[in-house]
């Protein structure tokens, strides 16, 4: 739902880029967003370097909380959200599901 904090280094995946890009320094986290579900996640980050300059892209493993990161998550218990291999892309995509209540 938001999150704030710092890093002292992340790996970001920037578009059209089949690997991600570490970089080192002191940075704030000004916006996180995606999806989470048991077979997978899709997570977006927003930092600010210490000039003001915004880097954004895909979230990967390998960030380093600096101070702190306060990261809230919200629940919807109607549905589940899964990711299953796109046929057409290949791709691993999000789907969400009416929750099995039976």
């Amino acid at each position: 739902m938001t999150a704030v904090g710092s890093l002292k280094q992340a790996n970001i995946r920037f578009a059209n880029q089949q690997q991600g890009t570490i970089i080192t320094d002191k940075f704030e986290i000004i916006a996180l967003s995606g999806t989470l579900a048991n077979t997978g996640l899709h997570l977006h980050i927003a930092i600010r370097e210490r000039y003001g300059k915004v880097i954004a892209g895909h979230l990967n493993p390998g960030c380093i909380i600096y101070t702190t990161a306060e990261i809230i998550i919200g629940t919807i218990e109607d549905f589940q959200f899964i990711r299953a291999i796109d046929k057409k892309t290949g791709y691993l995509e999000l789907d969400i599901l009416p929750q099995n209540t039976g």
